[in-house]
């Protein structure tokens, strides 16, 4: 492996060595360490609440923030200076096995939440699945990229994309058996969204298809569990009956506030107890044992509760920046490949706000997905740092070779 990690340092001699010399989006680097600056401040904020308990909580915060931070940008930097195409291709076989083992270790350690996600080394935990979601995105990008010289891959649908959907439908029965559906609607629809962005007309059909396919699933799911009961009633007779009572909360989040509602009602009564400029930074009365995930999932209350609506329109104003910044490259290139990477990380960051936000204000069934940049854990910062430099190495191209930078 350290044979083609050299290799690819070396690859295309003077050509790699002045694509280098360009610059990536400096500008979508700093919002990346704007989001951490911002996210760091209100864990630490939030893990005071622990200190009734830990005296010592918020130094160690403070201290495996700082590394996770560190570790991530060391990531970002070394995708966006290293990352290749035909790297990735000699290593994906090697790649596929292990990340589908490596997602098999979790049910060898007990279940939190519900779900076998985590992997735990004494303090440290990790969580395998957040790091198939850019690998998902780098299998499609790579099927398309092996068309540049293989065009029998676009006879038809199953030619161009049989790896990725041979890994989609595996790591989907793995988060089944883990539970993690949250994690697997992000890892399908990121994927979904990688099959919408190629032009080739081999896959107009299948790409209509997709389209069609989720609009009745949106409809079906509407009247299933929210107009009637009919899908909550069925899902509570199964092993995911947790997720009924995350469907019933969001219907009615105060319905029973003393149980399996305690989290959501807290995280809107936390919500609702703020205002404009929020009640400052520190003073949050819900983050003191009302919100057991006050630094994780549930983050966004205590953020809307200490720095109100001027706290949350600058985590969307951040957002929005960052994936303008991905989705105008990913319009600039020509490169299907590139467009993918692009397309395909705006849309896993996207589905991870989408999620976290409407679960955390009670507007669609808690999924326990983590606000990217702003919650609490190594896993999802490394994961989406390694998407991000990924990016980053193929704006580099983009600006060298189509923006002539």
């Amino acid at each position: 492996m350290f044979k083609y990690v050299r290799m690819i340092v070396t690859e295309g001699g003077g050509c790699m060595d002045r694509i280098r010399k360009i610059s990536t989006d400096r500008n979508l680097t700093r919002v990346v360490l704007a989001l951490m600056v911002f996210g760091s401040i209100m864990i630490v904020s939030t893990d005071v609440g622990q200190t009734t308990s830990d005296t010592n909580i918020v130094w160690r915060t403070i201290a495996h923030q700082a590394m996770f931070c560190i570790i991530s940008l060391g990531i970002m930097y070394f995708f966006s200076k290293y990352f290749s195409f035909r790297l990735f291709n000699r290593l994906q076989p090697l790649l596929s096995v292990f990340f589908l083992g490596l997602m098999l270790l979790p049910f060898l350690f007990s279940a939190s939440g519900g779900s076998h996600a985590w992997i735990r080394l004494g303090s440290f935990s990790i969580q395998p699945a957040e790091f198939i979601k850019p690998f998902m995105v780098l299998l499609a990008a790579n099927a398309i990229n092996r068309t540049k010289k293989e065009k029998e891959l676009l006879h038809s649908f199953n030619d161009l994309f049989k790896v990725p959907n041979i890994m989609i439908v595996l790591f989907a029965m793995e988060l089944v058996l883990q539970k993690d559906l949250g994690t697997l609607s992000i890892l399908v629809m990121t994927y979904l969204a990688c099959v919408e962005i190629p032009t080739f007309p081999v896959l107009k059909k299948t790409q209509n298809r997709i389209i069609v396919a989720l609009l009745v699933l949106v409809v079906l799911g509407v009247g299933l569990f929210f107009v009637t009961n009919i899908g909550t009633n069925i899902i509570a007779q199964t092993p995911f009956s947790h997720v009924a009572t995350r469907i019933e909360n969001a219907k009615n989040p105060y319905n029973d506030i003393y149980g399996e509602g305690y989290q959501p009602a807290n995280s809107l009564y936390a919500i609702g107890s703020s205002n404009v400029i929020g009640k400052g930074l520190g003073e949050s009365s819900r983050k003191y044992g009302y919100l057991t995930q006050a630094d994780n999932d549930y983050i966004l209350a205590v953020v809307l509760e200490e720095t109100g609506i001027i706290g949350f329109g600058l985590i969307i104003l951040m957002y929005v920046f960052l994936l303008g910044r991905l989705l105008y490259y990913a319009i600039r290139t020509n490169d299907l490949a590139y467009k993918v990477i692009l397309g395909g990380t705006a849309t896993y960051i996207f589905m991870h706000f989408f999620l976290n936000v409407g679960g955390v204000t009670a507007l669609m069934p808690f999924t326990g997905v983590p606000l990217l940049f702003i919650s609490s854990g190594g896993s999802s910062l490394m994961s989406v740092c390694m998407a991000l430099g990924i990016c980053q190495s193929c704006i580099r191209y983009i600006r060298a070779k189509e923006m002539h930078l």
